[in-house]
């Protein structure tokens, strides 16, 4: 770090490990700096998003150390405070945990765990609003920094921007595109909780405060009230979707009369009336396609014999006459099943509770023994 017109000798220097980029965050005195490194892998394997670090420099080079973080996981956001020297932390996997620290790296207050990504102080250093934007639910906590106390929670669902007006007293939310083509519009909240003004725009692609100095509002000894004169308007509930979903040109129309596929759609002519009793055409084919298709079709059918008789059914096959070998087999396969009933009949005797089908399975010996004895005479015919 050097001071500006004096190159030949830095007023601070500070060398970090495992840092593949870094973003630098100057308080706006310019007396100090945080740097947050990053990394893209994980060696130790804990983390997907890489390794991330926050140290702390001071310009005059008195004093330097990496802000130590007692929870493990990327570090999402960083914020100076406006009128102190000290800043805000979001870090840690989710839930993740936001907290206070001071100019020596040292941790103040902590603002709680939740899903939280995103941490902003009003102008004037007074209120400290911790959001989840991106993928989380758009939650916002507003944190009174002099009493160290929540004001409340407002629900900003949907939004990807989030900026404190110059005054430091409203905070503005927007749902901006291409990030998400519906529910684009613009939010603004008294730093009560209370929804101010509330807008919707069909595609909003940016939306800004209109530049002021802070110190041409200045700050109050507490926090007032919403002003006279503005409408409180309550947010409105979300609204349930009525039935399946219809896309916005079928919507004019009956249910019954909405194509349901893209065949469909061509058969009707794209958006025209269903002709009654037309074939199904592919989409994209064009006439002559389809009158060849209906050509080969009208083939086919002239093919076909109209009076064909329907083929007798086939004649019972006769039973192949059992061999020697096969009727060894089955003898043996019975005198197995014959020992399975003994033993079951030995344990039926020793008073062992047996289970229905183990006691059809003795039941079944009498017709055992009938076909053993029908096989020993027909295999006794076959070897004479």
């Amino acid at each position: 770090m050097y001071a500006v017109g004096a190159f030949a000798r830095p007023t601070a220097s500070k060398t970090f490990f495992k840092a593949e980029k870094v973003d630098f965050y100057w308080h706006r005195l310019g007396t100090s700096l945080l740097v947050l490194t990053q990394t893209d892998v994980d060696n130790t394997g804990r983390s997907y998003y890489g390794e991330s670090s926050l140290y702390f420099l001071a310009a005059a080079g008195t004093f330097d150390c990496r802000v130590v973080l007692d929870r493990e996981g990327p570090i999402h956001d960083v914020a100076w405070s406006p009128d102190e020297k000290e800043f805000a932390v979001v870090y840690g996997f989710m839930p993740a945990k936001a907290a206070l620290f001071n100019h020596r790296a040292e941790p103040v207050f902590d603002l709680g765990t939740a899903p939280r990504n995103l941490v902003r102080f009003n102008p004037h250093g007074r209120v400290l609003a911790v959001a989840g934007f991106g993928n989380l639910s758009g939650a916002i906590d507003l944190w009174d920094r002099k009493k160290l106390a929540k004001i409340c929670s407002i629900d900003a669902h949907g939004a990807s921007l989030c900026a404190w007006a110059p005054d430091g007293r409203y905070l503005m939310a927007a749902t901006l595109s291409p990030r998400l083509r519906v529910d684009n519009g613009i939010r603004i909240w008294h730093y009560s909780g209370a929804l101010v003004h509330s807008q919707p725009i069909d595609e909003l692609y940016y939306v800004e405060w209109r530049p002021a100095p802070p110190a041409r509002f200045p700050q109050r000894a507490a926090l007032s009230p919403v002003p006279p004169g503005i409408a409180v308007r309550s947010p409105a509930p979300p609204a349930k979707p009525a039935g399946a979903y219809r896309p916005p040109h079928a919507r004019s129309r009956p249910a019954a009369d909405s194509p349901r596929s893209l065949s469909d759609m061509a058969e009707r002519k794209v958006f025209g009336a269903a002709v009654p009793g037309a074939a199904r055409v592919p989409v994209g084919a064009s006439a002559e396609m389809v009158a060849k298709a209906a050509e080969k079709k009208r083939t086919r059918n002239r093919k076909k014999p109209k009076d064909a008789e329907p083929a007798p059914p086939a004649a019972p096959q006769p039973a192949e006459p059992l061999s020697e070998v096969d009727a060894l087999k089955r003898i043996r396969q019975l005198k197995k099943k014959l020992a399975q009933i003994d033993a079951l009949a030995a344990r039926r005797d020793a008073g062992d509770a047996l289970e229905v089908n183990q006691l059809a399975k003795i039941e079944s010996r009498p017709l055992i023994d009938a076909e053993i004895a029908a096989l020993a005479a027909k295999f006794s015919s076959l070897s004479a």
